[in-house]
């Protein structure tokens, strides 16, 4: 469901008003759940894989190479989920949400991809609300621009739902949808990073000792300063 804002164009508050009525019918909620029922059994097939990259994960010498075992471990997720969720080639309803990442991994992906980096004015180890409903700056034509390299909280995040009605954003407003739990990333992330934490207690004070912010807030201009570049160098 879409918490409704002041301005809202016709539009805009249809869309408001059919998101809060799938969200608030019990059956979005059931067959959500029946669906994960389905991911469960589907997921304890790649236990053993899984197990195998934690382990890898666990030995890598240094984070590029921990950021390259957690991309396998959110892919090892996706094969498990993708099936089941609503999420399709063409839909680009997460690229509107705030996707946050460490500086380690704003790096990577910058080396990796040649995007211009730069630091944040300030640091934030949750959502940056003010990026809500605001385009991923790497995506153009309804298509992520660094697909392959993309951050890893973009490679476990799962619509259970029946279709993408629920991902849709309407500016300045939240959005809700039955997603997949990656609550295991998440714990794998900072582990990753800064080492085991065994409790919820460890994991939000662990949560601070990271540099964390916006996509956005790294790559502003997503590829453009990059493409310029290469432009200008070709004159």
């Amino acid at each position: 469901m879409t918490e409704s804002t002041p301005s809202l164009t016709p539009e805009q508050a249809e869309l408001v008003a059919r998101q809060a009525e799938r969200w608030n019918d019990p059956q979005t909620q059931l067959a959500a759940q029946e669906r994960v029922a389905r991911v469960n059994v589907r997921a304890r097939r790649n236990e053993a894989r899984m197990a195998t990259q934690v382990r890898q994960l666990d030995k890598a010498p240094g984070i590029k190479h921990k950021i390259y075992w957690l991309r396998q471990l959110a892919d090892t997720f996706a094969d498990a989920v993708a099936p089941y969720a609503a999420c399709t080639d063409a839909c680009s309803g997460c690229c509107y949400q705030p996707v946050s990442l460490t500086l380690q991994e704003a790096q990577v992906i910058a080396r990796e991809t040649g995007a211009q980096m730069q630091m944040p004015a300030a640091w934030s180890t949750g959502p940056v609300l003010q990026y809500v409903g605001q385009p991923c700056p790497f995506l153009q034509d309804a298509r992520c621009t660094i697909y392959q390299h993309r951050p890893l909280v973009c490679r476990v995040i799962f619509n259970m739902d029946k279709d993408a009605l629920l991902c849709q954003m309407v500016p300045g407003s939240r959005s809700r949808a039955p997603y997949a739990d990656p609550s295991v990333h998440k714990e794998l992330y900072v582990r990753a990073h800064l080492g085991r934490v065994k409790s919820d207690e460890e994991m939000q004070a662990a949560l601070k000792g990271l540099q964390m912010a916006d996509l956005r807030e790294f790559f502003p201009s997503g590829l453009q300063a990059q493409t310029a570049a290469d432009g200008a160098k070709g004159r």
